[in-house]
């Protein structure tokens, strides 16, 4: 008898289990949030000319431009290198070297942040570390695309998506 109820009771559990299986199953079901990448490419021009006096806000706002722009020619013309390289340890070796870099750099320009005194002008002070970090990379990366590949020009056509 003890038997027949613990089949009873294991086979409830299992038609359960198929149950919630099926309700929380994925299979080829469509996507319900489609990601499309953004299409507004940016390149050395598109770099706002910050150097004018302007109020602190309008400071940040235009240095925050600056950097997200260097940023990203950093980031496409680093992806043009790894493209570019034909051995897997090669890649990777220049994906490490770049995540150490960008560790670097915010490292510094936090350090810079802080010692301004983390106020407005502290944030100010550290998005004009970054955008200084990222074209003197970004000038870094131009010279390896060059002098590894051969390349007579590598700046010419690097524009990043954003």
């Amino acid at each position: 008898m003890q038997s027949i109820t613990l089949l009873s009771l294991a086979g409830i559990l299992l038609v359960i289990a198929f149950y919630i299986s099926l309700q929380t199953q994925t299979g080829d079901k469509e996507p319900s949030l489609t990601v499309t990448p953004r299409t507004e490419k940016n390149s050395l021009v598109d770099m706002p000319d910050c150097s004018e006096e302007l109020p602190i806000q309008d400071a940040i706002s235009c240095h925050l431009k600056a950097a997200q722009v260097s940023g990203a020619l950093v980031q496409s013309m680093e992806s043009r290198l790894v493209q570019l390289e034909p051995k897997a340890v090669d890649q990777i070796a220049l994906i490490e070297n770049q995540i150490a870099w960008e560790e670097s750099r915010n490292s510094e320009c936090h350090l810079v942040h802080e010692m301004a005194g983390g106020s407005d002008e502290g944030q100010l002070q550290e998005l004009i570390c970054l955008t200084e970090l990222n074209l003197t990379r970004l000038a870094r990366l131009e010279q390896y695309c060059n002098e590894w590949h051969g390349l007579k020009d590598c700046r010419n056509d690097v524009e990043a998506n954003q």
